[in-house]
């Protein structure tokens, strides 16, 4: 390992989804990036070159950067070197859906005898609001450390898309919500330095701004999952639909339904309804977008008795073209299936494995002998399937859940007989 003294050292605590990509960049961008993980296993394989996700992109900067101005290590002492340290931790809710800081308590814990005046430590992880002043006060009550003075604090979510991060780190613009002015300068010195239009706000404004983004898009979600319920309440079929408002009119807008799923937009929303009297619309988007996939089996069954059924689920993470399978919709389907009966055959292009379940490589063999064909996930695999050799290898009767329009019929569920070959 070849450590230049010339360039500035970060610290990124947490080589997650979140993490590592922004690591790479950083250590991609003349600085020298410590990626501070818990896991020796993955640590290992890290500094080896493998990734341990699927990330566009990732794999270059990792075999780029490796050993040269990146390395992964358990070793929290490498803070007191560096100028920045940004934590990019997860933040789970508990059995109430209550936010837990387990993970930053644990970590800043660590952190904090390597912590020295003039660093600057970035929260940058999805948390609930006023974490950040909360991290504020447990590092005030060192007695060594003076927010705002000889030692800076700062909210920067994390804005990217999962599978697109090494793109969008440096192309959206970065929010920087410092819990004071100066605070707020550093934190955005950092951003601007890799090129990175900033946003200046504090850190409050910072937390809500991004959970208010996920709860817009989890609420769209919601409104078109409760549209299809209604379209099928009168025997119409919503993807017709969703185009009629949509086409060439410029209040149109209308999301199509699907499976909203993933770890973020799962739990962000119980990170607000705490605080406020009248939480109904986010915990009833919650409520409705949960409910699809027994919605889906409830329309299904009116159609084909399921028990000793075989069944072909296709795609199982969260969403399309990643491999990331946390809080994915497809598992509550799968369980749905089991507990009626049915035998099931899971596929998706990423995820290779689940526990101890076989996952189908090949995406033609859960064709075989299928009673019925389910589209969980939309990814784009599967929008350039034979459809002959489908027919082939399914029963003649098959049926297809299809609630992304993955196959074009503008039909939730219909015969596979019914598709053109």
């Amino acid at each position: 390992m070849v450590k230049n003294k010339q360039l500035k050292k970060i610290a990124v605590i947490g080589i997650g989804r979140v993490g590592l990509p922004l690591a790479l960049v950083l250590a991609d961008q003349n600085y020298f990036v410590y990626g501070i993980g818990r896991t020796k296993e993955k640590i290992n394989d890290i500094n080896k070159g493998k990734m341990p996700f699927l990330e566009k992109g990732a794999l270059n900067l990792l075999k780029k950067t490796l050993h040269k101005t990146f390395i992964c290590t358990t070793d929290y002492s490498e803070i007191k070197n560096c100028d920045y340290i940004i934590m990019t931790l997860g933040t789970p809710v508990d059995e109430n859906m209550n936010p837990l800081l387990n993970q930053i308590n644990e970590s800043l814990e660590s952190a904090m005898p390597y912590f020295k005046t003039g660093q600057t430590l970035i929260l940058r992880s999805t948390v609930s609001p006023k974490t950040t002043l909360y991290v504020a006060s447990l590092l005030e009550d060192s007695g060594k450390l003076k927010i705002g003075k000889n030692f800076f604090l700062a909210f920067c979510p994390e804005r990217i898309s999962e599978g697109k991060s090494i793109e969008e780190i440096t192309t959206i613009p970065q929010i920087i919500g410092g819990v004071d002015p100066k605070s707020a300068l550093k934190a955005k010195e950092l951003f601007t330095s890799i090129k990175v239009e900033t946003l200046i706000t504090d850190s409050t404004s910072a937390e809500l701004a991004k959970l208010f983004t996920n709860m817009y898009r989890y609420i769209n979600f919601a409104i078109s999952n409760e549209f299809m319920v209604l379209a099928n309440n009168y025997g119409k079929n919503i993807h017709e639909i969703v185009n009629l408002v949509n086409y060439k009119y410029k209040r149109g807008g209308l999301s199509l339904p699907g499976l909203t799923g993933g770890p973020c937009l799962f739990k962000d929303g119980f990170f607000l309804i705490a605080d406020i009297p009248y939480a109904e619309l986010i915990s009833t988007s919650w409520k409705i977008n949960e409910s699809i996939p027994l919605f889906l089996i409830k329309l299904i069954k009116e159609k084909i008795e399921l028990k000793h059924k075989r069944v072909a689920l296709l795609g199982m993470s969260f969403k399309s073209e990643i491999d990331d399978i946390r809080e994915s919709l497809s598992f509550k389907i799968r369980n749905s299936l089991l507990r009626e009966r049915a035998i099931i055959k899971m596929h998706d292009p990423y995820v290779k494995s689940y526990k101890n379940q076989i996952i189908e490589n090949n995406v033609y063999e859960s064709f075989k002998m299928a009673d019925l064909i389910i589209v969980a996930t939309n990814h784009a695999m599967y929008r350039k399937l034979d459809i002959a050799k489908i027919k082939f290898l399914a029963k003649k009767n098959c049926y297809v859940c299809d609630v992304w329009n993955n196959f074009n019929t503008n039909k939730v569920i219909f015969k596979l007989k019914d598709l053109s070959s």
